[in-house]
């Protein structure tokens, strides 16, 4: 019998890619399916990659002659309603079921199904805990497509298994998923929150799922079968005081409990949350041999310290911190912030001398020099081994300069080098941390644009158009990233105190109160504690922002065209 391959489609995700990393430790040969570059968190560990769409992967012959073990977890794993759901969950089974019939060595093919599959009839009293032989009336377009992609793999005539987890957890699970969500409602004083939800869900964490998994496409006796992977119940209530113990909940047993005799007639969320609805038994997979390790609050505690951390910007994210521009100003004052809450560093600037005399000698503090108006200077910085040393999970984007003068008399490659460094390094930073972040469930991004933002700036007309650019992508991709666990914010500060005017050509007014940078600093981090996406810093942002929305925009370009003249 040949040595084990597995094949497993969705390593880049939670899921996959919690198997993936459990094989590979264990020198089990792994080939994961992806179909763009491979996250990461797994090439780091040299887990072995084919770049494939599932539709294709019949063809990959010379890996598929090689492969024992097919796992497909892939799919959209979003509750919810809608046709896509057919295209990700039941064709992608469909191509993968083609793809392992290609494989002339498979000894096992494990479809990663979903309880969801399964939920409950509308007259179910959803005082027992599902179990394989449960019927099957998924409540979702989602589990109505895994139920029919069950059905595809039990047809297909190949040696196959199916696993179906109930709620799985883990500190990268998405921010957006079941229990993620619950906790985060509790952190921020959700009115759900406030009532002692009798509500329970089967929870299982990742790393059990991955042993599972492994278990199911080995052991002999799981050959044909269904097995739920349920790991153990946890009660909404519960959840929503381990989040936020200090908080006083209203009982609601007693409200569900006069609702049992109209059960039926209730929605099924609501199910969820009165009765153990998506409560499992998983005796079956444990009588192969199968235990979890993780139960209960611990296997929640990581989940809930991240939705902390991301709620408060006090506590130090579980990776590194960047911060560009660091050698002076807002950036280095941004830098000492951030160090006295306890982050671990990573500072660029094209100043090395100035760089280097920002908490010296510190082990937590990494250094890397940059010209971020050069593209190449760029891309060579985040494909530096100190870059992929580790994850990122905060980017405070400070680095800038302004020129003052007409725009049509000052270098033409200077302006477009200030539009680069403003806009371009940013963006490709971020594009750089982004799918590392989303993989991890967190990330924090912080533009720091200008009041200059609101408005058309005569004299200074490049740096107020390319924050103002800063200002609408970043307010664009902030929307974009909802949901992904990484949050984008654009900061706007008003005149503070530091190089940046002598260096710009500007002129300083007397008795003008501009703001010290470790006081913006300090403001940024407030602003990111109330969840804002665009943070305004001081009076004179807010005013700037009001008078633009106010003003017609001919006169709002006047008045400022001869306060630039006159005061600057």
């Amino acid at each position: 019998m040949n040595a084990p391959h597995y094949l497993i489609t969705g390593a880049g995700g939670f899921i996959g890619g919690a198997l993936a990393m459990r094989l590979h430790a264990a020198g089990v040969k792994v080939t994961g399916v992806v179909r763009g570059a491979p996250p990461s968190s797994l090439a780091q560990r040299g887990v072995p990659f084919l770049r494939s769409t599932l539709e294709d992967l019949a063809r990959e012959t010379a890996t598929l002659a090689e492969v024992t073990h097919v796992v497909h977890v892939a799919g959209d794993p979003r509750f919810g309603n809608g046709p896509h759901y057919r295209a990700s969950n039941v064709e992608a089974t469909e191509a993968v079921v083609r793809a392992a019939r290609a494989a002339p060595n498979l000894q096992r093919l494990l479809f990663v199904s979903t309880i969801g599959a399964v939920d409950r009839a509308a007259d179910d009293p959803c005082s027992a805990p599902l179990d394989e032989a449960s019927p099957l009336h998924p409540t979702s377009d989602y589990g109505r497509s895994k139920r029919e992609a069950e059905a595809l793999v039990q047809a297909s005539g190949l040696p196959f298994a199916i696993l179906r987890p109930c709620m799985v957890v883990g500190e990268a699970m998405r921010a957006n998923s079941h229990l993620a969500v619950f906790a985060a409602t509790a952190l921020h004083g959700g009115l759900l929150a406030r009532l002692d939800l009798p509500g329970a869900l089967s929870t299982i964490h990742v790393d059990d799922l991955a042993a599972a998994l492994q278990c199911v496409a080995e052991h002999p006796e799981a050959e044909g079968r269904v097995f739920f992977a349920a790991g153990s119940p946890v009660r909404l209530g519960e959840l929503f005081a381990w989040a936020a113990p200090h908080s006083r909940r209203l009982p609601v047993a007693p409200f569900a409990a006069l609702l049992r005799p109209v059960i039926r007639w209730l929605p099924f969320a609501a199910k969820v949350l009165l009765y153990p609805a998506l409560v499992a038994d998983d005796g079956a997979l444990r009588r192969l041999g199968w235990q979890p390790l993780h139960t209960g609050r611990a296997m929640l505690e990581a989940v809930i310290e991240r939705e902390r951390r991301r709620i408060n910007p006090d506590m130090a994210p579980g990776g590194r911190s960047v911060v560009t521009g660091a050698a002076s100003g807002l950036g280095r004052a941004t830098a000492m912030a951030l160090h006295a809450r306890g982050r671990r560093l990573l500072l660029v600037d094209r100043d090395a001398e100035g760089l280097a005399l920002v908490l010296p000698g510190d082990p937590a503090v990494e250094r890397l020099t940059c010209d971020l108006s050069d593209e190449a200077a760029v891309a060579n910085l985040v494909a530096t081994p100190v870059w992929q040393s580790g994850p990122i999970d905060e980017l405070y984007a400070c680095a800038g300069f302004g020129l003052r003068g007409a725009a049509s008399d000052l270098s033409g490659d200077r302006q477009t080098a200030m539009l680069r460094v403003i806009v371009g390094a940013r963006l490709l930073l971020s594009q750089s941390l982004i799918p590392q972040m989303r993989a991890r469930g967190f990330g924090r991004i912080v533009w720091i644009s200008s009041s200059s933002a609101f408005q058309p700036l005569p004299q200074m007309a490049m740096y107020a158009a390319a924050n103002a650019a800063l200002l609408s992508l970043g307010e664009a991709m902030a929307y974009e990233l909802k949901g992904s666990g990484v949050d984008l914010h654009v900061v706007c500060p008003g005149g503070m105190q530091t190089p940046f005017q002598a260096r710009a050509g500007v002129k300083e007014v007397e008795g003008e109160k501009l703001m010290t940078p470790e006081a913006v600093a300090a403001a940024i981090l407030g602003g990111i504690a109330k969840r804002k996406t665009v943070i305004l810093v001081s009076t004179r942002s807010h005013a700037m922002s009001l008078l633009a929305r106010l003003l017609p925009r001919a006169l709002s370009v006047a008045l400022w065209g001869r306060l630039m003249a006159k005061m600057r």
